[in-house]
């Protein structure tokens, strides 16, 4: 008659236990990020609700003749790792991350990060927000050309944005070219 001999292995009973008995990460089902596709959607605690800010910065834009808004996540001196009176992006997103750029249009609201923030993003952030997981400028003019209109303007804070992330391409003088900075 044979017979399991698990005297041998009290660690491998108890392994097999703790297996079987925890849920796995996947069951979770991503219960700690938000879902904008349900109705109504998923939001988790950590949540910021953004409505008003963003009504009221819509109508500020709206009174300046402006079709987008830049919000870049540095102050006036470029630092990475800002104070908390000069978090604007935070303010504006619910998103904290230290990396990001939002930008919002009379229609639509954005955040730009890199991977290291994503589920960050998507646990502070409220549904007027789109989380775009790229870097860079590109991106950002890219999306901002689909939706404003023609002739358009875009604002942004002098302060905070260097030449070279505004025309992150040298200027060709030669070729017509109308920049118009006001502030």
């Amino acid at each position: 008659m044979a017979r399991a001999h698990w005297g041998c292995c009290p660690w491998l009973v108890l392994l097999c236990a703790c297996a079987w008995g925890h849920p796995k990460p996947a069951d979770l089902g991503g219960q700690d990020v938000r879902n904008c596709s349900t109705n109504p959607p998923y939001l988790p605690v950590t949540v910021v609700n953004t409505t008003v800010s963003l009504t009221a910065l819509r109508q500020q834009m709206q009174t300046q003749n402006l079709s987008a808004y830049i919000i870049p996540d540095t102050d006036a001196h470029m630092n990475e790792y800002i104070g908390q009176h000069d978090e604007r992006r935070a303010w504006i997103t619910g998103f904290t991350g230290s990396a990001g750029t939002a930008v919002v249009t009379m229609k639509k609201a954005a955040v730009w990060t890199d991977s290291r923030y994503w589920t960050q993003a998507e646990r502070q952030m409220d549904c007027n927000w789109e989380l775009h997981k790229e870097v860079g400028t590109t991106p950002i003019v890219t999306w901002l050309l689909t939706e404003i209109p023609a002739g358009g303007c875009v604002g942004f804070d002098p302060f905070l944005l260097s030449i070279g992330m505004v025309f992150p391409q040298p200027l060709n003088l030669s070729m017509p070219t109308r920049v118009t900075l006001s502030w």
